[in-house]
């Protein structure tokens, strides 16, 4: 990674009470003061938008090349999934208008949409459908820049016994019963593309080949992807002929290019800081669109070795952080602060009587019963993610807080985490996951359950047969009552037993100039960019 695109990190003071001691900078107020300077460099340009052709920018890169199980991401509607999710994260009609389900579950049938091409001309069909269901098959596992096939395909579809095209239908088999296959199958996991696109090996044989509005014109690594407006898209031809995203991973740089009019708008997961928001949202040549999304920031435990192999130390550390002072001051009200293991996005699957405590005194009665560890505790934090969320800042106060908790703590940035957490060279890391579907199983089958490789490779420790039988069991449970208690026993559990806990439930903050109307962003953080178009 270029170290000169990082976002810029900013000290800071911590009281022993988590907050933020009096004449602290808070990211809110670093955010007002850098954007205030920022626009002092220029107006709106007529640069990020021209006639027929829109430039947004976005911290990452949204294509991923042709190794990727996607190529791009779903933002950038160059593929349509199956089955979509609507803004409650129930499935939704894409590719597929409808689907039923038999045999208690085991078998599922899928009608498809008529009338559909993909961007080179051919129908979409049931048998090309199945194809693309076959080659997920095929080359899972395999990491993705986006949503990952790692964990195999029993995450996304469970015991798939085969899927076939029946009279233009398309049906899947189950070895054991999926309560709710469509919500498994939503985006990712029912990405269609041309057989054609794909190799013997299941690599792209170049650009993707899709049935959504756009399709990939070209695309620089770490520079930006351009899209072109496909002219036989099943919806109607979108506004913008041509679209570009630039990849902007320093906040700062992407809200200069906003103001100086550069780009017209900042899209996906941490487009502006939270401290950014209210400046932004303050200038009248920008609109913000604030959505609640999937996104939340867990801290996972090393428990595979001490000190927090000991769960009263990790009792410890649960108690010790204020996650109201970081939902509210660090992430400057962008976000709400976490409890259960599922956000409130999950509507009644999230358990509400889970509730986290604040009780400084109580980590340390903890610390020292169990004894203060002989090294500090590193938090580790992911050079990537400083550009989308203040987590050098975050993790500034998380060291405080347990140093007051009487746990010795430091801070490691490093760009390659996955190898240090490998390594087993952490004892806490900082991040945010959401979702790639409408369902949680993914989370606590792919991070969690006692066979995960996610779990084991990353050495989390976690192993717990309660735990597996009640995902599995929810897993198949065919009632919404059912389903719901057993979800929330899981979260009763992890929160006894913290292999992670959440700090905090994400907005997901997103700008376009006025000049741009359609800006609709769904819990997934994915902005249409087909409903996009000049201001009138």
């Amino acid at each position: 990674m270029d170290r000169s695109r990082r976002g810029t990190r900013f000290p800071i003071s911590v009281g022993t009470r988590g907050g933020v001691r009096p004449g602290a900078r808070a990211v809110a107020v670093l955010g007002v003061a850098v954007l205030a300077a920022l626009a002092a460099c220029g107006g709106q340009g007529s640069a990020g938008q021209a006639e027929g052709r829109l430039v947004l920018a976005a911290p990452r890169d949204l294509a991923a090349g042709p190794e990727d199980p996607y190529f791009t991401h779903r933002t950038l509607r160059v593929w349509e999934p199956l089955v979509t999710l609507d803004d409650e994260m129930r499935p939704a009609p894409a590719l597929a208008t409808g689907w039923e389900r038999s045999d208690r579950g085991r078998r599922w049938t899928f009608t498809l949409r008529g009338g559909v091409r993909f961007s080179d001309g051919t129908p979409l069909t049931a048998e090309a459908v199945v194809a693309n269901i076959e080659r997920f098959r095929r080359i899972a596992p395999r990491p993705s820049a986006f949503f990952s096939l790692d964990a195999g395909m029993e995450a996304a579809y469970g015991k798939l016994a085969g899927v076939r095209a029946e009279a233009g239908k398309v049906v899947f088999t189950l070895a054991e019963p999926v309560a709710d296959l469509p919500a498994r199958l939503a985006d990712f996991y029912s990405m269609i593309q041309a057989p054609s696109a794909f190799g013997p090996g299941g690599d792209f044989t170049g650009k993707p080949v899709g049935t959504g509005p756009y399709t990939l014109a070209s695309w620089s690594k770490g520079q930006q992807v351009e899209l072109a407006a496909n002219p036989g898209y099943w919806g109607g031809k979108p506004a913008f002929d041509r679209i570009v995203v630039r990849t902007i991973p320093d906040a700062n740089a992407r809200v200069a290019a906003l103001r100086a009019g550069e780009v017209a708008g900042l899209i996906d997961k941490g487009a502006l800081l939270p401290g950014q928001v209210a400046a932004v949202a303050a200038d009248g040549r920008f609109r913000v669109t604030r959505t609640p999304s999937v996104l939340t920031h867990y801290l996972t435990f090393n428990a595979s070795r001490k000190p927090l192999s000991d769960p009263r130390l990790r009792e410890a550390v649960d108690l010790a952080i204020d996650r109201k002072a970081i939902a509210g001051k660090l992430l400057a009200g962008t976000a709400a602060p976490g409890s259960p293991f599922l956000s409130p996005v999950f509507g009644a699957l999230s358990d509400p009587g889970v509730r986290s405590a604040y009780d400084p005194a109580g980590a340390r009665r903890l610390v020292d019963a169990a004894g203060r560890p002989a090294r500090p505790v590193s938090i580790l934090i992911s050079s990537a993610e400083t550009g989308q969320f203040p987590y050098t800042d975050i993790a500034e106060v998380l060291r405080a807080d347990l140093e007051d908790a009487g746990l010795p703590a430091r801070v490691n940035v490093a760009e390659a985490t996955r190898a240090v957490m490998e390594a087993g060279d952490y004892d806490l890391f900082l991040s945010a996951y959401s979702v790639p579907n409408g369902d949680p199983d993914y989370l606590f089958r792919r991070f969690l359950r006692s066979d995960a490789a996610w779990n084991r490779d990353r050495n989390l420790g976690y192993r717990s047969d309660a735990f597996d039988r009640l995902i599995d069991r929810a897993a198949a449970a065919g009632g919404a009552d059912e389903r719901r208690e057993l979800y929330h026993g899981v979260q009763r559990l992890l929160a006894d037993d913290r292999p992670m806990i959440p700090l905090a439930y994400q907005d997901n903050p997103v700008v376009t100039s006025t000049a741009v109307t359609g800006l609709v962003q769904s819990p997934a953080y994915l902005v249409d960019l087909a409903k996009l178009a000049p201001s009138r």
